[in-house]
C-alpha cells in the first residue's frame, strides 16, 4: 500500500523520490523515467535505472557519479552533447558522440584526427568546432563541400593543392589570390588521372570563374577516362 503511494507520488514529480526512504526498484523506475534528473536523488541507483534516466533526458548524466560505460554510452547515443559529462572520455565514445551529433566535437579537447574524421563525415561544418584540425580532416570537409575552406585558415601552396585535388569549387572562393599556374598543375595533374570521378569533371566545367576552354583543355590534358567521361557529362546535359 506504502509503494503504491510512492509510486503516484512520483508519477507526478519525480523529483519527489527525495522524500522517500529505501525507495523499491519500481519506485525508481517511475521517478526517472518522470523526470530523469531525479536519478540525482537515489543513492547506488541499479545499472537498468540510470541507463533510464540517460534515455529519457541525456544531460541526466551530470548527476550519476562515475557512471559505468553502458549508461555512458545510452546518453551520448541519445545527445552527442553528453560527452561534456564524461571525464576523459574513451576514443569509442568520442566517435560514438560526434556520429550522433557533429558538433559535440566542441566538448572533446583535443579530438584526435580520427575523432575529427568522424565529426566532418557526419557534417563538414564541424570543422569549425576545432582549433587544429588535422590536414585529413580538413580534406575530407572540403571534398563535401567547398566552403570548408572558410574554415581552414592558413595553409601552405602543397596543402592546397590537396584541397583542389579534393574539390575544384574551391576556386570561387579562392579565385583572387590563386596561383593560376599551380592550378593548371593541379588540373593536369588530377583530369590526367584515369579515376577521376564524374563530379569533378562537371564541377570543373561548370565552373564559371575559370573563363577557359575547358572542353579544349581536357583535349589536350586528359586521360582517355577522362575525355570519355566528358562526352558523358556533354551528352548527359
Amino acid at each position: 500500500m506504502e509503494q503504491d503511494k510512492e509510486l503516484s507520488l512520483v508519477r507526478k514529480n519525480g523529483n519527489e523520490i527525495r522524500h522517500i526512504i529505501h525507495p523499491s526498484f519500481d519506485v525508481m523506475m517511475e521517478a526517472v523515467k518522470k523526470t530523469p534528473p531525479s536519478i540525482q536523488y537515489i543513492k547506488n541507483p541499479p545499472l537498468s535505472v540510470m541507463i533510464t534516466a540517460v534515455n529519457g533526458g541525456w544531460n541526466a548524466l551530470r548527476f550519476i557519479e562515475d557512471a559505468p560505460y553502458e549508461v555512458k554510452l545510452a546518453a551520448v547515443k541519445n545527445k552527442g552533447w553528453a560527452i561534456q559529462y564524461i571525464r576523459d572520455p574513451e576514443l569509442e565514445l568520442q566517435k560514438e558522440a560526434v556520429r550522433r551529433d557533429f558538433d559535440a566535437i566542441q566538448y572533446i579537447r583535443e579530438p584526435s584526427c580520427e575523432v575529427q574524421l568522424e565529426a566532418v563525415n557526419s557534417f563538414w561544418s564541424a570543422l569549425k568546432y576545432v582549433k587544429k584540425p588535422c590536414r585529413e580532416a580538413k580534406v575530407l570537409a572540403i571534398s563535401k563541400s567547398e566552403q570548408a575552406i572558410t574554415y581552414v585558415g592558413d595553409y601552405t601552396e602543397e596543402e592546397l593543392k590537396s584541397y583542389l585535388l579534393a574539390n575544384i569549387r574551391i576556386v570561387k572562393y579562392i579565385y583572387d589570390s590563386l596561383n593560376i599556374e599551380m592550378l593548371y598543375e593541379v588540373l593536369e595533374e588530377k583530369l590526367g588521372r584515369d579515376d577521376v570521378a564524374p563530379d569533378y569533371i562537371r564541377d570543373f566545367m561548370e565552373l564559371q570563374i575559370l573563363d577557359i576552354n575547358k572542353v579544349n583543355y581536357i583535349r589536350d590534358h586528359g586521360s582517355r577516362s577522362t575525355k570519355q567521361k566528358l562526352i558523358d557529362y556533354v551528352l548527359g546535359r
